[in-house]
């Protein structure tokens, strides 16, 4: 069948985002059978395939088709021609959709498209098309055979794809916990199942059309299956009404269907798998695209997203025949952008006004590649709390954003909006306070950390040190978007005056927000005591010493105790008023961290994602519940 164009869905939201001409007939990139290579794609490469079918009453629920081991090989060639032909042999489970809405089903042809994925090197192909319903056979064992007829298919793009060795793993128990097939208003999802959704780093998406009576000779009704990748945590919940979930759209190729479906249908499902536990949850809903405004109000500074509100839901446990490897490490995809929060949900801070502009005022070179940049605002700020992060636009620095859909030698740029966050490691200690301090490590190949540092380099070049004592002279201006964050200290105990203990755990530039908690503990005048152990993993351990002495001055207060573990191929040389022990060799969680160590401390972690996840680990082994670790982890 192919496409003959674009469905009023698809149009609509082509016309809300503005698509350019060059992709007007990009529906002809949908072929209307399948290669031979997608062929032996589907038949030889795929553990499992993630499939939308719809129920009786035509929301679109996505399942997963796979054999009773979980290994390739359930889906078989029948023919090319005249029409693409494929014969699946799957195990459905209990309490997957795909059984009962084949059996309540009343079509001839039973609508249903797949997205198959090969996790081990990224491949995605999709297909879409109609189940025979004459040739559905049950068998006594729970096996469904059945006939696939493919007139939709195209190659995916692996941009957002994290890499996975998976493996059978035929020993299954699955049992329903959770179906609320019609969830009656006011419900909420259960806490254990927006844990899931918030940590998963993949989700498949399914959704529909249904043609109008004049569209359906040239626009037939079609399904669409799609796979939707990025960092942990990138959908997100509602802690308003716990029950509508938001998936943003990135760069993509631009074809837009499952958008275009969204359009038209006004309903989407959403179905998340546990890779290592083989947990499925599968949610559909009803569903509604925001563009520009609209969906910045939601998700400040995405510009398109689809919001689902949870109509019906099934969790099942235990299910997946395959699972992930867990001695082979995942790796993440390079295209994934930041996870950006809801509205609803952004911890406590400050927004400036929509024209707070800040001025770089001087800067202050700790090694090459480590420098305190400190900022002017336009307008005074109130005071924030130590470990919030200044939230800046370098937009117009750079200029308009020209779309890519691929960048192999830079991948983080295809989705970059050239906003940053930095922890803010002092500021002015004004009642109405106008400077602020960002502690910045020059990132390799960094679009705006580059930037930053090729002003240091010009200046030093160019025989002007001067211009780093005060740097206003060259009108370096940049937007503000605020501070946020909730990586802060504990509130102090008034009452009891209790002595609060700490474990920070931190790596290389991770160290800023601890910085800047412990210039406030010793700035300030109170009666409550502090116990801190600080873990610091670093290359360079004089020059972040130094920051740590500068923050604390000569002397500690009374109210500290601080210990620093430092570990570093380098011995420390740098006299500190704290307690220093030198730990040759990198820093091995699971080795250092023990029941002393953590016993009766809050935990602080920020460092890069394989100090934090090793740390986590180790702590978890330890039996330190997971909402008792505070983690501020880098973004780019």
């Amino acid at each position: 069948m192919g496409l003959n164009g674009w469905h009023p869905g698809e149009r609509s939201i082509r016309t809300r985002l503005q698509m350019p001409p060059n992709t007007d007939v990009a529906y002809t990139w949908i072929a209307g059978e399948m290669s031979e290579q997608h062929f032996i794609f589907h038949t030889s490469n795929l553990h499992f395939l993630p499939f939308v079918t719809l129920d009786a009453t035509g929301r679109p629920w996505g399942g997963i088709l796979t054999g009773e081991k979980g290994l390739p090989g359930f889906i078989k060639l029948s023919e090319r021609t005249p029409e693409s032909l494929l014969k699946v042999s799957a195990k459905p489970w209990i309490g997957d959709p795909l059984a009962e809405n084949l059996k309540s089903s009343s079509k001839d042809r039973i609508l249903a498209a797949g997205i198959g994925v090969e996790w081990s090197t990224r491949r995605r192909n999709k297909l879409a098309g109609y189940i025979k319903a004459e040739t559905v056979s049950w068998r006594k064992d729970g096996k469904v055979d059945f006939d696939l007829v493919v007139n939709e298919a195209i190659g995916n793009c692996p941009k957002y794809i994290t890499i996975r060795k998976l493996e059978s793993h035929p020993d299954t128990a699955p049992h329903v916990k959770y179906k609320e097939d019609n969830v009656a208003e006011g419900h909420r999802l259960p806490d254990e199942l927006v844990e899931l959704i918030t940590q998963a780093d993949t989700v498949f998406f399914g959704t529909s059309y249904h043609a109008s009576e004049e569209d359906a000779a040239r626009l037939p009704s079609h399904l669409g299956m799609n796979q939707r990748g990025g960092r942990p945590g990138f959908v997100r919940v509602s802690p308003l009404d716990g029950r509508t979930v938001y998936l943003p759209d990135f760069s993509g190729n631009r074809i837009m269907t499952s958008l275009g479906n969204v359009e038209a249908s006004k309903q989407a499902s959403l179905t998340f798998v546990s890779w290592l536990t083989g947990d499925v949850l599968y949610i559909t809903g009803d569903a509604l695209n925001l563009v520009g405004e609209e969906a910045r109000n939601v998700m400040p500074r995405q510009n398109c997203l689809t919001e689902v509100k949870v109509t019906g839901y099934r969790f099942v446990a235990n299910a997946m025949p395959c699972r992930q490897k867990q001695e082979i490490k995942h790796e993440p995809s390079p295209y994934s952008p930041p996870v950006k929060f809801l509205a609803a949900e952004k911890p406590a801070g400050t927004s400036m006004g929509a024209a707070t502009k800040v001025t770089l005022r001087s800067i202050v070179v700790h090694s090459p590649n480590l420098a305190t940049f400190t900022w002017e605002t336009s307008e005074p700020f109130k005071q924030i709390q130590a470990g919030q992060a200044a939230v800046l636009d370098f937009s117009e620095l750079f200029g308009e954003k020209m779309y890519q859909h691929m960048n192999a030698a830079n991948p983080t740029a295809v989705n970059d909006d050239r906003i940053r966050t930095w922890t803010v490691s002092s500021w002015s200690t004004e009642p109405t306070s106008s400077t602020f301090d960002l502690t910045i490590r020059e990132k390799p190949g960094g679009l705006v950390t580059g930037a930053l540092f090729s002003i240091v380099r010009r200046v030093l070049d160019a025989g002007r040190p001067q211009l780093l004592e005060d740097a206003r002279p060259l009108n370096f201006e940049i937007s503000m978007i605020g501070f946020s964050g909730d990586f802060v200290l504990p509130a102090e105990d008034a009452a009891s005056l209790t002595t609060r203990s700490l474990l920070w755990l931190a790596g290389g530039i991770g160290i800023t927000p601890f910085v800047a908690m412990l210039r406030n503990l010793s700035g300030i005048v109170s009666q409550q005591q502090w116990n801190i152990q600080l873990v610091l993993s670093t290359r360079e351990p004089d020059v972040l010493l130094d920051l740590l002495n500068k923050a604390v001055g000569t002397v500690l207060p009374h109210t500290v105790k601080l210990q620093v573990d430092i570990f570093s191929n380098l011995a420390p040389t740098t006299n500190t008023p704290f307690l220093v022990k030198s730990h040759i060799g990198r820093f091995a969680a699971s080795t250092f961290l023990n029941k002393d160590i953590v016993e009766g401390r809050q935990v602080y972690m920020c460092g890069p994602p394989d100090f934090e996840n090793d740390s986590f680990e180790a702590l978890s082994a330890l039996g330190v519940p997971k909402d008792a670790v505070h983690r501020e982890g880098f973004a780019y």
